[in-house]
């Protein structure tokens, strides 16, 4: 499983500009810097949601939750992608790993092209076709917003080629860096190897605590009279790590798999229309993504990593694998809480076996501090290397969650936050209503439906009733409405407006 977009869809660099969509929208894949005035936006945002103020800025307009999750089909086959007219299948082998898509189709059926390279796909994957050029003989595809020509593959054809998909797998048209399991059921981020080894972490911290650290804490308390190791009851010690540890990883796992608010990117050609009535640009405005041919909502970002748009982002973790979104993010802090707890209180249960390992250590008159330290040290160098590493875990850990509380009450993303959004009063928080009711929308909000199919191994049937068409360029260009103004609300730093996108 590729990590990056590049490694699947490579695009060609002959061109220096930024692409741009049939209204002249230049896509920006980066937030800009330009802030939108508080109230303005809550008065456009609160026009088109009947009239009253929204409640979260992040609400998605465009791309509404929906009552239930889609089918395979619903995904590939909806309205928003009018123009899809087939599904073409690419089967990379060693011989042709990759294939080119290409500015223009070809000519007399010749498989040399002058036209140029818009893109390489680098894996085996399923395509939307759009239409054939005049000969039949190519079509164009797209993956997200990019597209290109491709040739079919023809019956006495050896290399590699596009084959008409009668049905295919959820996982095999998806466009995103993602690792499937268990045939396509489970859906992991894009860095599903630093999952499992994060998994491995926890393992190994939880053997040594219950075949170690605890039975050397049992010992203790039942030899030594110091009435100071019988306040700590190991029973409790003992049923607080499980718990802690079982949470740990039902929480782990939960983020994980769990989709944290993809917005399904659209393959055509035909870039995204503007959306008229919304803000456009800006923390608090809706922004055009190129790779997925979507204009993203407020506080959404795209993951160059699992080459998705996510809504409410908050950040990529490697250590989870997979992005923290609108949807995970309530997991992810308590994998933080639980995790927490166990490696401070595993430091504690080592700091207490020290301090009576080092207080009953037998040492000579003439020797140092340092000495008895080292001595002491030299009787359980194993409980003290892992006490040592849990307190720098614990440190950081700790900081980490902290961090995340103060953002919780602050109604910020970290995303939002490293980027200074909010920073300096530059700009109104409309997601913040108040330290409890932020805590209260984190965590008892219900989580939004999934946008995705519940199961990615489902097969969609494709029944093709009508003849594939000729492509015309002129046909599906997008029209706007001239009397429907563009709303840009975007600020630069200096109050004055920004010029429109």
């Amino acid at each position: 499983m590729t990590s990056t977009f590049r490694r699947f869809f490579t695009g060609s660099t002959d061109s220096n500009a930024a692409p741009a969509n049939g209204n002249g929208v230049k896509s920006t894949e980066d937030d800009s810097n330009g802030a939108i005035p508080s109230t303005e936006a809550t008065r456009l945002l609160g026009q088109i949601n009947n009239g009253q103020d929204v409640e979260d800025p992040g609400i998605d307009l465009l791309h509404p939750v929906p009552e239930k999750s889609p089918s395979v089909k619903e995904l590939y086959f909806n309205e928003s992608n009018p123009t899809v007219q087939r599904y073409y299948r690419f089967a990379a082998t060693p011989i042709t790993p990759i294939v080119a898509l290409h500015k223009k189709p070809g000519t007399g059926g010749s498989a040399i092209i002058q036209s140029g390279v818009t893109g390489l796909l680098r894996r085996s994957t399923v395509v939307p076709s759009h239409g054939t050029d005049e000969s039949g003989d190519w079509i164009l595809v797209s993956v997200g917003g990019r597209s290109g020509w491709a040739r079919k593959k023809l019956p006495h054809q050896h290399f590699s080629g596009f084959t008409l998909a009668d049905k295919f797998q959820a996982t095999e048209a998806w466009m995103g860096n993602h690792a499937f399991l268990c045939k396509g059921k489970v859906m992991l981020g894009s860095d599903s190897p630093s999952l499992f080894f994060t998994n491995f972490l926890l393992l190994v911290g939880y053997a040594l605590q219950f075949a170690l650290v605890i039975p050397t804490l049992l010992k203790i308390q039942e030899e030594d009279p110091n009435p100071i190791y019988h306040y700590i009851s190991v029973d409790i010690v003992f049923w607080a790590s499980v718990a802690v540890a079982i949470l740990a990883f039902v929480f782990l796992w939960v983020t994980a798999v769990m989709d944290p608010g993809i917005i399904p990117p659209v393959s055509s050609p035909v870039k995204a229309p503007i959306p008229h009535h919304l803000p456009i640009g800006g923390p608090l405005g809706y922004r055009y993504c190129s790779t997925c041919n979507i204009f993203r909502p407020p506080r959404s970002k795209h993951c160059n990593s699992c080459n998705v748009c996510v809504s409410e982002f908050d950040h990529h973790c490697p250590w989870v694998g997979t992005c923290i979104g609108e949807r995970n993010y309530r997991f992810f802090f308590m994998f933080l809480v639980n995790i927490s707890i166990m490696t401070i209180l595993t430091t504690l249960c080592s700091m207490l076996i020290f301090l009576h390992t080092y207080l009953g250590v037998e040492i000579d008159e003439d020797t140092t501090l340092l000495g008895h330290i080292w001595k002491a040290i030299s009787e359980i160098k194993i409980i003290f290397v892992f006490g040592s590493f849990t307190l720098l875990c614990a440190w950081s850990l700790v900081s980490l969650l902290l961090f995340h509380g103060m953002i919780i009450s602050a109604a910020q993303t970290t995303n939002e936050r490293v980027r200074g959004v909010y920073s300096a009063g530059s700009l109104d928080n409309l997601a913040d209503k108040g330290c409890w009711r932020n805590w209260f929308r984190a965590f008892c909000k219900p989580v939004a439906v999934t946008r995705l199919p519940k199961d990615m191994s489902d097969t969609a049937e494709c029944a093709y009733s009508e003849e594939e068409t000729v492509w015309d360029e002129d046909a599906h260009a997008a029209v706007e409405d001239p009397t429907a103004p563009t709303i840009n609300t975007s600020k630069n730093k200096n109050g004055a407006d920004a010029q429109e996108a």
